[in-house]
């Protein structure tokens, strides 16, 4: 084993190392003991820093030392005690900086003169007032939370916390004094609470559609302006420091999420024809936002837009099992038009002032059942499937309730006028745009059909009786007895049917034509016949 002999050169020069060693040691523990004492004084104050400018600068300026000392003590020294006291004074340093950073983001949000011209004050019943966002037409505005000299002194200290490695606790700190003003901004000026979803989940009806009313106007101004100018000030405070601005903002934004979450409640919720318009509005409100969305929201509503869709499907599949479950004992007694189809034709039509909308909600195919025929001639988008399917269970169900009457005229004129009110609203809207020229002409072949089963159940009887009986009879007072027996029928026919009721004037117009060109020529055929025969006299008291 080859031993070294170190020579005096060499001890001298470690010798001379120690001391340098040493010194630098002492000058540490001198500098430790300045900065503490120096740090000491500001932490004992009792007042804030940034209350004096003079204060505030000086604070930093002992940071910024004590933060690049222990940067050098790190690649130098080996004393870990003393590493260890200059970094329990940082610590000390940094706790101050987050109580000073977290006084000055608390500071007041919205002025008397920040966004006034969007908001209206409501009085409520018990006189306390509620602050509710007005349409904006102007979204191309920040609203600045904070002063432009406090967000500069809170970019400074946030840079030191930073530095010192607390930029965790500075991002939940900058989160928490947030978090506070956002829900003050949302329920104060907004008129909406952001954990709405708890409050409501035993609401009215009414209840909710006033909370829906709130909302919708509510997070347009949420995501145009709220967010935004939240996002803006995070990349102020936090400029240059992406990770953690990104953190801030997030934690921050909270209560978004949770104002967020009413929609999914009523989605989830809403599952009924009521609850329909006041989806598509929120559809609507969440498509309208979609463009200026922060990317850290985009997934929440996109997923809620698809929630929305899902309930809108679902509302017609309710829709479709309200139509089935009607009774069919309460069809009208003059044959009217039947409450139901009143009901779902005005509701597909105030549904189709929204198509657009619902083509996009409905993407996948609406789940008619699988034993449906649906005509490959109908247009075939979602929607006009899904309408055009709702419409189909209509008239079935309404052809079930024309049996009940038991009396085969009596249900074709329920028919009929049931038929003919479900054409014409379709031709008033953009219902005749969406199901079809063929889909219309396909109900009209249904009316016509109604009509000539109403014309052959009523009068055809008629028509036998002055074409096969009195042809048929073998003597004149056999043919005037047949004639009077056709007097009676027509009479009993008349005031039994005087008793029905058709809708449409035209309708009434056209079936009373009918009954003309079915019936006088017939009966005048008869009269001649008997003026053949000699019967002058029963034609002269008829």
């Amino acid at each position: 084993m080859e031993v070294h002999i170190l020579k005096v050169t060499d001890l001298c020069r470690v010798k001379e190392w120690l001391l340098v060693v040493v010194a630098l040691a002492k000058g540490m523990e001198d500098t430790l003991q300045t900065l503490d004492d120096l740090i000491s004084h500001f932490l004992s104050l009792d007042r804030p820093l940034w209350s004096n400018s003079n204060d505030a600068d000086a604070f930093l300026e002992a940071v910024d030392e004590l933060t690049s000392t222990i940067h050098g003590l790190e690649n130098t020294s080996e004393d870990h005690a003393l590493l260890e006291s200059f970094d329990l004074l940082l610590e000390r340093c940094s706790m101050r900086l987050k109580d000073e950073f977290q006084r000055l983001i608390a500071t007041s949000g919205f002025d008397d003169n920040h966004g006034d011209h969007n908001i209206k004050k409501t009085q409520d019943e018990d006189d306390s007032h509620t602050f509710v966002a007005l349409p904006i037409r102007d979204f191309g505005i920040f609203v600045d939370a904070l002063p432009e000299g406090v967000a500069t002194q809170a970019n400074r200290i946030a840079r030191r916390m930073i530095a010192a490695g607390f930029g965790d606790i500075c991002a939940e700190t900058y989160a928490s004094a947030r978090r506070n003003f956002i829900d003050e901004s949302i329920a104060a000026r907004l008129g909406v609470d952001a954990h709405m979803q708890e409050r409501f989940k035993s609401a009215s009806r009414e209840e909710l559609e006033t909370q829906i009313m709130r909302w919708i106007p509510a997070i347009r101004v949420v995501f145009h302006i709220l967010i935004p100018s939240e996002r803006h000030l995070c990349n102020r405070i936090f400029d240059g420091f992406t990770s953690y601005s990104d953190l801030a903002f997030a934690t921050a934004c909270i209560p978004f999420l949770q104002l967020l979450s009413f929609a999914n409640f009523i989605a989830a919720a809403g599952q009924n024809p009521e609850s329909f318009f006041r989806i598509v509005d929120m559809y609507d409100a969440l498509t309208d936002i979609l463009p200026v969305v922060d990317e850290a929201f985009h997934h929440e509503i996109t997923a809620l837009r698809e929630c929305l869709g899902l309930s809108v499907k679902g509302i017609f599949v309710a829709l479709e099992k309200l139509i089935r479950r009607d009774s069919s004992e309460s069809a009208p007694r003059d044959g009217g038009v039947h409450p139901i189809t009143r009901y779902v034709m005005n509701y597909l039509m105030a549904a189709c002032a929204s198509r657009h909308t619902l083509e996009e909600a409905m993407q996948l195919e609406f789940g008619c059942n699988e034993t449906s025929l649906i005509n490959p001639d109908r247009p075939t988008s979602s929607l006009a499937v899904c309408f055009g399917w709702i419409v189909d269970v209509l008239i079935e169900n309404l052809e079930s309730k024309s049996r009940i009457y038991g009396h085969v005229p009596l249900g074709c004129v329920f028919l009929i006028n049931n038929g003919t009110y479900i054409i014409k609203k379709v031709n008033g809207c953009e219902l005749k745009v969406l199901l079809g020229e063929d889909w219309t002409r396909a109900i009209s072949a249904k009316v016509h059909q109604w009509v000539s089963e109403y014309r052959r159940a009523t009068w055809g009887r008629a028509i036998v009786i002055l074409e096969r009986d009195i042809r048929s009879g073998s003597s004149s007072s056999i043919v005037v007895e047949k004639l009077n027996h056709f007097h009676n029928f027509v009479k009993a026919v008349c005031q039994v049917q005087s008793r029905w009721v058709l809708v449409e004037k035209q309708q009434a117009m056209d079936l009373s034509t009918m009954v003309e060109d079915l019936v006088i020529p017939a009966y005048r055929d008869a009269i001649e016949m008997l003026k053949a025969r000699g019967c002058r006299g029963f034609i002269c008291s008829t």
